[in-house]
């Protein structure tokens, strides 16, 4: 497996170096809400998640909410392009936690009232930074991480969404 060192300078050197595609299978279970992620592994073996909701939204709460999962990959995704990016800029990341809040009316999902969002209606991760630079070079960094960041252009709408139904007989 390559080093980040190795995977950047191959796609600097050649863009199509970058072209992935990644894919997860999601399976309804039997018991709660719970639904089984499969997802792809680099090394072989393929990684699984458990995703529930609570007992109050007929879940078993034997695993995260997909609105926790949500929360979850905004702060995952701006930690890790914060590694990225401190290792482009030489920036030694002392410390770093992502709290990621997300408002969200339970209303609108259950079509109580259809002219609101059914989704969070406000997103906000609080990052708590600590690193050997300036504050402006800090600063600097997270502007990177926050307009390169693939879990932050995408819940911003940048990516459409385009479900295909395939009805099984």
């Amino acid at each position: 497996m390559p080093s980040f060192e190795e995977t950047y300078e191959a796609i600097k050197a050649d863009w199509n170096a970058g072209e992935k595609n990644f894919n997860i299978e999601c399976e309804m279970l039997s018991e709660g809400m719970q639904v089984n992620c499969i997802m792809g592994n680099s090394a072989g073996e393929p990684f699984e998640l458990l995703i529930d909701a609570p007992g109050g939204l007929s879940g078993s709460n034997k695993g995260p909410s997909p609105l926790l999962v949500i929360l979850s990959s905004i702060g995952a995704c701006i930690i890790a392009v914060t590694k990225f990016w401190a290792k482009i800029m030489d920036i030694k990341i002392e410390e770093m936690k992502v709290f990621s809040r997300g408002h969200i009316n339970l209303g609108a999902l259950f079509g109580i009232d259809d002219s609101k969002l059914a989704g969070y209606d406000k997103l906000e991760p609080v990052i708590r930074i600590k690193a050997d630079a300036s504050e402006d070079k800090i600063n600097d960094l997270m502007d990177k991480v926050f307009n390169h960041c693939p879990v932050i252009t995408n819940f911003g709408g940048a990516s459409k969404i385009t479900p295909k139904v395939q009805i099984k007989k």
